[in-house]
């Protein structure tokens, strides 16, 4: 029970996880029957949950509440003082960043309040008196809260996007993005975290080439380029297949080809012999003196009479194979040279046929399965080229995917 009751409690320590874990830790404490309770999280000084538990009891059985508006009434008083001692303390520092923490403080009384208010008055039958919980009214501490919260977070955001860095560019979005969390509509603010998103963006260009001794056909690299680049695009990252899509990259990404070596044609004859038992009538049994023997009724014994069946089969495999080398290049604008990603495709072209010559009754199950079929032209060197480009694509494609935080700086 324990164990379970301190999962729970742990569930709740987060602020930004209290009210999507609560709902839990009620349900929890109704299949525990009691064993964890509002006075469990007050005495472990758990005052958020004792609150919420509290609440959520008051609402579901009003009637027998003593116990519950207790521990509310404490945990409440406790939880406010606490609240506001640290709102105080941060008035009194001063410091412009503290306003987000105060408007946070006073939201979460807000939200206290909010939750409790509908469960007032509460009144303890033990003690014939109504609970000491006084709500007191912050709208307005909450708004002056949120007004200046807002105006230092844009304008830290307007701080850092004058330092005209990538980084400071990007930190300032996320300021930005906190003051709309605030207000929808503040000031400019659409515009500067525009403007930001723009200034943090880094913009790579991938490029595809060959250096092989292989001549190979425009075609393969075009096939290489079909996908939307922007699939790779992250928040900080912009790609592009087209060099006059703008004037200046942060980043190259080159993909080159710089070996291919393909195999000679082969054709391989191999043969096989397959045989069988089977049955081909019959023949009598002779006794010791060379007579036919008798069973026990007189009749002649007969026992079956085998004979061997063959088939030779006759299988030819058609075999080329290649391999085609490249690696992917990461450099910086200045040319330097950071990051390379080798990588090798196996190319292969296989066909096999296969005839026989005996009684088809002597082929076994592997026999029958590869007779058939009949020799087909060799692929040429640029067919087997073009045939592994999807591949290519498909690896080099992931490998930059997996590898975004290389062009992030």
């Amino acid at each position: 029970m324990l164990t379970l009751a301190l999962f729970f409690d742990e569930l709740i320590e987060s602020q930004p996880m209290r009210s999507l874990f609560f709902s839990l830790i009620v349900a929890g404490s109704l299949f525990l029957g009691g064993c964890v309770g509002a006075n469990y999280y007050l005495k472990r000084g758990n005052y958020d949950a004792a609150i919420r538990f509290a609440v959520e009891k008051l609402r579901k059985n009003p009637n027998k509440a003593d116990k519950h508006i207790l521990a509310l009434e404490t945990a409440f008083n406790i939880e406010k003082v606490q609240i506001l001692d640290r709102i105080e303390f941060l008035k009194l520092d001063g410091s412009p960043d503290s306003w987000v923490e105060i408007h946070a403080l006073y939201a979460e009384i807000d939200a206290y309040q909010r939750a409790i208010k509908p469960v007032l008055p509460l009144y303890l039958k033990k003690e014939h008196r109504y609970a000491d919980i006084e709500l007191i009214d912050v709208n307005e501490a909450l708004v002056d809260a949120k007004q200046k919260a807002a105006a230092f977070l844009y304008a830290k955001g307007v701080e850092l996007l004058s330092q005209n860095t990538k980084f400071s560019a990007r930190e300032a979005f996320t300021y930005f993005q906190k003051v709309k969390e605030y207000y929808g509509m503040y000031q400019d603010v659409d515009q500067k975290m525009d403007e930001a998103f723009q200034m943090g963006q880094n913009h790579i260009l991938v490029r595809y080439g060959n250096t092989s001794p292989m001549i190979i056909p425009q075609e393969f690299f075009a096939n290489l380029m079909q996908y939307d680049e922007q699939s790779l695009n992250g928040l900080w990252t912009s790609y592009y297949l087209d060099a006059a899509a703008r004037s200046d990259y942060d980043y190259f990404i080159d993909v080159a080809i710089f070996q291919v070596n393909i195999g000679p044609e082969q054709v391989n004859n191999t043969s096989h012999l397959d045989q069988k038992q089977v049955e081909d009538g019959f023949q009598y049994v002779l006794d010791a003196n060379g007579n036919v023997a008798k069973d026990s009724l007189g009749n002649d014994i007969k026992e079956p009479k085998f004979k061997t069946i063959k088939a030779t089969v006759y299988k030819s495999e058609q075999t080329k194979v290649g391999q085609l080398g490249g690696e992917v290049k990461y450099s910086k604008a200045n040319g330097q040279v950071f990051q390379r990603f080798p990588f090798q495709e196996n190319l292969v072209f296989k066909n096999f046929f296969a005839s026989f010559q005996g009684d088809p009754k002597a082929l076994s199950k592997e026999s029958k399965a590869i007779i058939g079929g009949q020799a087909i032209p060799f692929p040429s060197d640029v067919q087997m080229v073009m045939d592994a480009s999807q591949l290519i694509k498909t690896k080099t494609l992931n490998l930059i995917q997996s590898n975004q935080a290389l062009v992030l700086d």
